[in-house]
């Protein structure tokens, strides 16, 4: 018999709300979902705490264990509802953290928002990452801000957390895809595809350099163009579509599961030009496919791109980016699909959620580490 557990995501929309239904989906644990509907993430984690207590004193019953996101405040959250879980253990998972997120030039770094991740890393019995990079990372930006003057660290509780920290990763639909997988037409040109926001934090300024310079050089490729617009996009996706037309294989949002599972299908080779990646669930997807990923090399990708292709699939510059683009499109590494492929199925649910439910098990019983290795 599962544990009975409450999770508390302020954010229930986009990419967390996906990772969330698949794990009630493909748990053993029972689950109860306490959540507030996709909205302007400042706001959330602002507001969250304050909203979602309200809410949860309307919750019948117990609860053997908490599991909170990383847009939750989670010491106001416990304060607000006590003493309802005050002996109640709790695990808080951060699919991203305010630390290192990039920010829009010329915006400063709101400490309110690291503050927030920071204690409720403190405050949580243990704390799992998406990726041992982004675990390090955020560990990393803690060290780093208690060498400031006048920082609110306590630079012992650093220690603390990363005592109590762990790798969770997200699990990814994956065998869906199956159901629409076909081989394309090998003599066509290279399809490139673009499954990521149009936003700063994506940097699609950079793609859309080296694909007008790739073009300029009469480099044969098609372009897939997908991805959610966002708040605000940048206009340099419109500007591809209205200068290269004859090289649009597709534009705009896939909104359908069918028309997105044909992109991936379709696509030789997956880019990112990313100014952060956490995890990477968009090229988790098109690697599943058999596209190349095509990525920086900081961040979390060298996890996800098999190590005999880092060479060939990971740049540190635009440089490095432009050399590897034109080799790939000419020239793919043999046996590259089968392998990605390969990496990308770690990540299928049938293989995380059981992590997920051994993680559970052992916050149950208070012995919340998995064994160090």
């Amino acid at each position: 018999m599962g544990a009975s557990v409450l999770f508390v995501e302020p954010f229930y929309g986009g990419s967390h709300r996906a990772f969330l239904d698949g794990l009630v989906r493909h748990s053993r644990h029972d689950f109860t979902l306490l959540t507030l509907a996709e909205g302007e993430w400042r706001r959330r984690m602002r507001r969250g705490a304050q909203e979602l207590a309200d809410q949860a004193r309307a919750i019948e019953g117990d609860f053997d264990l908490l599991v909170v996101s990383d847009l939750l405040d989670l010491p106001a959250f416990l304060a607000l509802t006590r003493p309802r879980f005050a002996s109640t253990p709790v695990l808080a998972y951060f699919h991203e953290n305010q630390f290192t997120y990039p920010r829009i030039k010329g915006t400063k770094f709101n400490s309110w928002f690291g503050q927030i991740n920071y204690l409720t890393a403190l405050a949580a019995n243990a704390v799992a990452f998406n990726s041992e990079f982004h675990r390090q990372d955020f560990l990393g930006a803690l060290r780093a801000l208690a060498t400031q003057p006048n920082n609110w660290l306590v630079p012992e509780s650093i220690a603390s957390i990363e005592a109590k920290s762990f790798v969770l990763p997200v699990g990814v639909e994956l065998e869906w895809l199956d159901e629409h997988e076909f081989v394309h037409d090998p003599v066509k040109p290279p399809l490139v595809l673009w499954n990521h926001r149009w936003e700063f934090d994506k940097s699609p300024e950079l793609f859309a350099r080296v694909v007008r310079r790739l073009a300029g050089e009469g480099v044969p490729f098609e372009l897939a163009l997908a991805g959610e617009p966002g708040p605000n996009p940048s206009p340099v996706m419109a500007d591809l579509a209205r200068d290269l037309p004859e090289r649009i294989h597709h534009f705009g949002f896939a909104a359908g599961r069918e028309e997105y599972a044909r992109l991936l299908w379709a696509s030789d080779i997956a880019v990112s030009t990313t100014r952060h990646e956490f995890f990477g669930v968009a090229m988790v997807e098109a690697m599943y496919t058999g596209c190349l990923p095509l990525a920086p090399r900081r961040f979390n990708f060298p996890a996800l791109v098999p190590p005999e292709l880092h060479e060939a699939c990971l740049f540190d510059d635009e440089d490095g980016f432009t050399r590897r683009f034109r080799v790939l499109l000419g020239d793919r590494p043999a046996g590259a699909p089968e392998r990605v492929r390969a990496s990308a199925t770690r990540f299928a649910w049938k293989y995380v959620a059981p992590a997920w439910d051994a993680a559970l098990d052992r916050l149950v019983s208070h012995n919340p580490l998995p064994e160090r290795r």
